[in-house]
């Protein structure tokens, strides 16, 4: 039970590192009318207050979860988001960065690996703008499990549609 609990605190420092950065001037608002076909099992949809939907996986306690933000009147490039979903990380060691068309639009997928509070993690993102809104897809977890389940978060990616 304790270890299933110290996943699930790592996991939560994780999804704790997308945060939304509103500056003023506008209000940011999640996008509506989002499809997305929800992770099967192991992963059980639960609540976050930093994500849109975050699901977390009762085997390994990996999450995936989205994050949308419209609105407002700040601007950030791919890269800068992506910085600022990473930046709760020690040790950070990019794995793979690709610039791709996704959703029809320009987008930063990011797969790193790091520590926070001591214990090794890994997290794929995946960051696109569309129709006035950012996006950022997430799959994280401990560095040991990480792989585990990937399958599920790139079917995940499949599916997502933004409006």
């Amino acid at each position: 039970m304790r270890n299933h609990l110290v996943r699930f605190c790592i996991i939560s420092l994780l999804l704790s590192s997308c945060v939304s950065v509103q500056l003023p001037g506008g209000k940011v608002t999640p996008a509506k009318d989002v499809q997305y076909s929800e992770p099967g099992v192991p992963f059980e949809k639960i609540k976050s207050q930093n994500a849109d939907r975050t699901w977390l996986s009762k085997n390994t306690g990996n999450t995936i979860s989205y994050l949308s933000e419209c609105g407002g009147t700040a601007d950030p490039s791919l890269q800068s988001i992506e910085s600022e979903s990473l930046s709760a990380m020690n040790e950070l060691k990019i794995l793979a960065t690709e610039e791709l068309t996704y959703n029809g639009r320009e987008a930063r997928q990011t797969t790193a690996r790091g520590e926070i509070d001591g214990v090794p993690v890994q997290i794929a993102l995946l960051i696109f703008k569309k129709n006035g809104c950012t996006y950022t897809l997430s799959y994280g977890g401990l560095q040991k499990q990480f792989s585990v389940e990937q399958k599920y978060f790139e079917k995940f990616k499949t599916d997502f549609k933004a409006p």
